[in-house]
């Protein structure tokens, strides 16, 4: 791939994704495996025009509130290649209160079977963010997680300097992973260390890795990205948010997707479209049960 056009990859995968809806295939082509495209702030027909036109097709949202549940419900009545995903965001809970978040969880329970994983779930520890719900962030993440678990589903995880209480949660709730065919999830947005990602990865869940793996001096990431395994690494946008440099100051766009698969390779030392290729296919076996990636 061109370091100056990541647009030219594979224009098999190009040319299946700008067909009709009806015919899209969407075993070819490619995943982002974390967007919120039922973001008010996001134009969702042109990124999803502009994202099919570089062969990226299938989009695992993130959930955040049951406004958003909803929303996204409606986009992928709309467009084939949306993957709902619903869950109660640590944003949400840190500004609700605690009958609110009871609510909240009453209805996602109620819901859930109608999305393909559960989440975006987890803690968000800065001090902004978290104020005086820690207790009540961690309360909404092992309800959340019982949830996943009894309903077989996915697990979409947002931990933000909180990896010890996140850690110790997931070691309680989820037995040391056996090495199988399936994950359990994934951590998206991941920003950490080698060792971290080794705890994650003994729990069952793959690394999804976006924008901030292109930041020049995120040395810790690029060396934790190197010694993933590629079976356990996906690839994000997290749209219209955590755009890379190359895109600052704006919302993030579906191409930041090949900047990330062309880094990887980088620290691979594999090609991008092996990058692309492996990512995509380990989203589909994760989601291999839902009716949306099943095979005919």
């Amino acid at each position: 791939m061109s370091k100056s056009n990541p647009s030219a990859i594979s224009p098999s995968a190009t040319d299946i994704c700008i067909e009709s809806r009806d015919a899209l295939d969407l075993s070819l082509c490619y995943v982002d495996s974390h967007s919120h495209l039922a973001d008010l702030r996001v134009d969702a027909e042109a990124w999803i025009l502009a994202a099919q036109q570089l062969g990226i097709g299938l989009y695992l949202q993130g959930g955040v509130d049951p406004e958003d549940w909803q929303r996204q419900l409606l986009l992928a009545k709309k467009y084939s290649g949306v993957i709902p995903c619903f869950g109660l965001h640590p944003y949400f809970v840190a500004d609700h209160d605690e009958s609110e978040v009871e609510l909240a969880l009453d209805q996602l329970a109620l819901v859930a079977g109608q999305a393909q994983a559960v989440g975006e779930m987890g803690l968000d520890f800065r001090p902004h963010i978290a104020k005086n719900s820690h207790d009540l962030q961690t309360h909404a993440f092992i309800a959340q997680i019982e949830l996943a678990l009894m309903m077989t589903k996915p697990m979409v995880l947002h931990v933000v300097q909180a990896f010890d209480e996140t850690d110790k949660i997931l070691s309680h709730w989820l037995p040391p992973f056996d090495g199988g065919v399936f994950l359990r999830g994934i951590v998206h947005s991941f920003n950490g260390s080698w060792p971290q990602a080794q705890a994650y990865m003994q729990h069952g869940l793959g690394l999804s890795v976006g924008g901030p793996l292109l930041r020049q001096q995120n040395l810790k990431l690029k060396q934790a990205v190197a010694s993933i395994p590629m079976d356990f690494l996906f690839l994000e946008t997290d749209a219209p948010d955590q755009p890379p440099p190359q895109f600052s100051g704006q919302q993030n766009p579906a191409q930041s997707l090949l900047f990330v698969a062309e880094e990887v390779a980088k620290l691979k030392n594999i090609s991008t479209q092996q990058v692309l290729d492996i990512c995509s296919q380990n989203m589909r076996r994760l989601l291999s049960k839902t009716e949306l990636l099943r095979t005919p």
